[in-house]
């Protein structure tokens, strides 16, 4: 239950740290989404309802802040998720190098998405972006990503989700 109430001001800060921290750390040029890390580690590692909401939450407070077509990044997110998700029961899902591949991937896919949705719908040719923007945004998550999910890890151990231990008397 403690896992709903933090979930708003979690994410929230999530958000607003990589869309003003790091944006400043990294000049602008290339965006340090952590949230896309979060959602794969929520299709990794965390049951579909309690995946899917945090996906939807991440992807609604991106929408807020990025600006976009309302609604773009939560059906991403959600997408991401649902792809993580069935991922996880095919494959063994703790490997480094299957978290590194499966986060450049998903990363370049929604960088895809992304200008294809810009060409269709307001006409604007950002295809060079793919080479220039979310290619290295793809290498450095790809990068970061088992570092994030050891800190994930953590965080989930720390609200007591997969450690169930009775109460303490004192």
């Amino acid at each position: 239950m403690i896992y709903y109430f933090l979930l708003l001001p979690l994410v929230l800060l999530l958000v607003v740290f990589q869309k003003s921290v790091l944006d400043l750390f990294f000049f602008g040029r290339i965006g340090v989404e952590i949230s896309l890390i979060l959602v794969i580690y929520a299709g990794f590692r965390m049951d579909t309802i309690r995946g899917a909401v945090l996906s939807f939450i991440v992807g609604f407070f991106m929408d807020c802040m990025m600006g976009s077509v309302s609604g773009l990044y939560t059906l991403l997110y959600v997408c991401i998720f649902f792809v993580s998700a069935l991922v996880s029961l095919k494959v063994y899902a703790e490997g480094v190098i299957l978290i590194m591949t499966f986060t450049f991937l998903c990363a370049l896919s929604q960088g895809l998405f992304i200008v294809l949705f810009y060409k269709i719908i307001y006409d604007v040719n950002m295809f060079r972006n793919i080479i220039w923007v979310f290619l290295p945004q793809a290498l450095v998550l790809s990068i970061l990503s088992p570092v994030f999910f050891k800190m994930f890890d953590v965080f989930k151990g720390s609200l007591n989700d997969g450690n169930p231990r009775p109460a303490k008397r004192s």
